[in-house]
């Protein structure tokens, strides 16, 4: 009997601590279509950005090994929202040091806040880039990568329209969704704080992507009727 206890204990720890380190995350949003939609059910980790106490139905906003060098630009995190008991899951636009800023829906980024740094990093890796004010900036470089979706309709709030010059501050990352124009995220509540990253995307479980299936997912959600025509 002691055995049998023994042995069931053991399989209990094991389990804790395996699902503690990855577990299955069921998307339940459209803010990341179409690079994951309402249904996909998605990998997550916690060990490339740190170890993070799991969240188990409660959040303790806390790292018990940090790790943040673990997080790169384009990764997709399951992050606490700021004004919400719950995770969310965007895509990391802007590491701590990077400038960036939106005008007319475009995406601007500055690597580390270092104009020619950026033209190496454009001239490395074949992406976009402009010079503005006599600074170079990267002009939609995720678009190149990932789907990346505007909404002709949406014409507000300014946050989704002109997003103002802004560098990332230490510590904190800029959060946003592939569908950009149905998305709260940093634009409306700022940098998100490293202890309120839980867990890294590392592996994707995608529902059809038929036809049928793909016009049934919603595609916007508009406070009033009137909304997509009043423009900010």
């Amino acid at each position: 009997m002691r055995k049998r206890i023994w042995g069931y204990g053991s399989l209990f720890v094991f389990l804790f601590l395996a699902l503690s380190l990855v577990r299955p995350y069921r998307v339940s949003d459209i803010s990341m279509n179409y690079s994951l939609i309402d249904g996909d059910l998605v990998w997550v980790e916690n060990l490339t950005a740190g170890i993070h106490v799991p969240s188990w139905g409660f959040y303790i906003d806390r790292h018990l090994w940090s790790r943040e060098e673990g997080i790169h630009r384009g990764d997709i995190l399951a992050f606490r929202h700021p004004l919400d008991r719950r995770l969310y899951l965007k895509r990391c636009v802007a590491l701590p040091g990077d400038r960036l800023f939106e005008k007319h829906k475009d995406f601007y980024l500055q690597i580390g806040g270092d104009s020619a740094r950026t033209a190496e990093y454009a001239d490395r890796f074949g992406l976009e880039r402009v010079s503005i004010d006599g600074e170079w900036w990267l002009k939609n470089p995720y678009t190149r990568f990932y789907s990346v979706v505007h909404n002709a309709r949406v014409v507000g709030p300014r946050e989704l329209i002109d997003y103002p010059v802004t560098t990332v501050p230490p510590h904190r990352y800029f959060m946003m969704g592939d569908y950009r124009d149905n998305s709260t995220d940093s634009r409306f509540f700022g940098p998100v704080p490293y202890d309120f990253i839980y867990y890294r995307v590392f592996a994707v479980w995608q529902k059809s992507r038929s036809l049928e299936e793909l016009g049934a997912i919603r595609q916007l959600e508009l406070p009033a009727p009137d909304a997509s025509a009043v423009k900010y």
